[in-house]
């Protein structure tokens, strides 16, 4: 049989609510609603489709505002620098090309390297719930950022990557919200604790995206800077029993948080000033690199090994951080002036 072949989402117009791509197969959804949600229904994982920000359900009730605050900050000095980053999430390599005319909203205003979906690797994942639903599963920080940045909000339009298609059981049956909920948290795709901590329900989460949507959690902004200063990605880091990279853990950074929590008292610490900032960057470098490979961290049910943990503080990327011209310096100021 002859194969369908492979069109870029950005060539379709905007009348197609949503468009899926299936190895060389496509499914593109009219303006009937039905048949969008058919389409929506359909989709399992490793599909690439299009989607509006204001689709997609949080699945976590906090973010690390100073991280999107640097992003922000970012997008206002430098506008293509949204659409590098827009290039980036959907998989699609660098941007060749954008001009003041384009928008977030519109994909074919602007050009990237590659089709939608080139690199999965890079993409963030969402999963399909009853009736359709699309929930983010990974991503929350940089779409936030989107949302917010100017000519942002709801209508930014992007391809996302389908992790998994939880409406039906494996036998067929549609499941009911309280199924896919119970689902999602046996998955642990949905994270059923607050920026204290605290356990919530899944009804408790942000229904939209939007920064203003979300509590602020100043461990994951902590754990950002320390992305391979104290710890890596847990894929990026080898087993030794097998030689093969750890498998990828949702939410890795809010379980180092929580150990964080336990261990440190950020009223310590003015993180508002730059100085203070990495004096609480190296003191919880210290403690993580200072557990045992074995140590369980958070509620993850993972050990330090599993989520990352390095050997040794990467001093180099810590004294980067501390100059006045770095990122978190950058964060900082945009954070004091907004």
């Amino acid at each position: 049989m002859r194969s369908q072949p492979f069109y870029p989402l950005y060539l379709y117009p905007m009348v197609f609510a949503v468009m899926v791509v299936s190895g060389l197969g496509l499914y593109s959804g009219s303006v009937l609603g039905a048949q969008a949600l058919d389409n929506r229904l359909l989709a399992k994982a490793g599909d690439i489709i299009q989607v509006q920000l204001r689709e997609l359900h949080p699945t976590q009730s906090a973010v690390g505002k100073l991280q999107i605050a640097g992003d922000l900050a970012d997008y206002a000095q430098d506008r293509t620098s949204l659409f590098k980053d827009l290039c980036k999430v959907q998989g699609a390599g660098k941007l060749l090309s954008s001009s003041e005319r384009s928008t977030p909203h519109d994909p074919s205003s602007y050009r990237c390297s590659l089709l939608p979906g080139s690199d999965k690797s890079a993409m963030n994942t969402i999963d399909i719930g009853p009736g359709g639903e699309f929930y983010l599963t990974d991503g929350h920080h940089a779409f936030n950022s989107f949302w917010d940045a100017v000519g942002g909000g709801g209508e930014v339009t992007l391809a996302v990557l389908v992790g998994e298609n939880l409406t039906h059981d494996a036998e067929g049956n549609p499941l009911s919200h309280q199924q896919f909920e119970q689902k999602m948290a046996q998955l642990k795709h949905f994270l059923p604790i607050d920026a204290a901590g605290k356990p919530i329900t899944f009804a408790q989460l942000p229904q939209t995206l939007g920064m203003a949507a979300f509590q602020d959690d100043p461990y994951r902004s902590i754990l950002y800077y320390l992305r391979g200063v104290s710890y890596d990605k847990s894929d990026k880091n080898l087993n030794p029993n097998t030689g093969q990279p750890y498998s990828d853990v949702p939410f890795l950074e809010f379980y180092w948080g929580q150990l964080l929590n336990e261990k440190m008292d950020l009223s310590r610490y003015d993180l508002r000033q730059q100085d203070d900032y990495i004096r609480a960057l190296n003191d919880a470098a210290l403690v993580m690199v200072g557990l045992s490979d074995s140590q369980l961290i958070g509620s993850s049910g993972k050990t330090a090994a599993e989520l990352g943990k390095l050997n040794k503080i990467h001093q180099k990327k810590l004294k980067k951080l501390a100059q006045h011209d770095s990122k978190l310096a950058k964060a900082l100021a945009y954070q004091a002036a907004h």
